[in-house]
C-alpha cells in the first residue's frame, strides 16, 4: 500500500487535500460554533477586522499610485 501511496503525484495529492479542506470547513466552523459561541464569533469578527484593515491599505495604496 505504501508504494501505491508513494505513486500519486504530488500535485494531485496536494489538490485533493486542498479540495477536502474546503469540502470541511462548513461542517468545521457549526461545530465551532455550536461547542464554543463566543470564541468562534470573536474569531470571526477578527477576521473581518483584520480583511478590512488589508482591503483599505490597499485601496489607500491604489489612491496614492493614481
Amino acid at each position: 500500500m505504501l508504494k501505491q501511496i508513494q505513486q500519486v503525484p504530488l500535485a494531485q495529492y496536494k489538490a485533493q487535500r486542498l479540495r477536502l479542506t474546503l469540502a470541511e470547513a462548513p461542517r468545521q466552523q457549526k461545530r465551532r460554533l455550536h461547542r464554543n459561541p463566543a470564541s468562534t464569533i470573536q474569531a470571526l469578527v477578527n477576521q473581518h477586522t483584520e480583511l478590512l484593515t488589508v482591503l483599505e491599505s490597499q485601496a489607500l495604496s491604489y489612491q496614492l499610485d493614481s
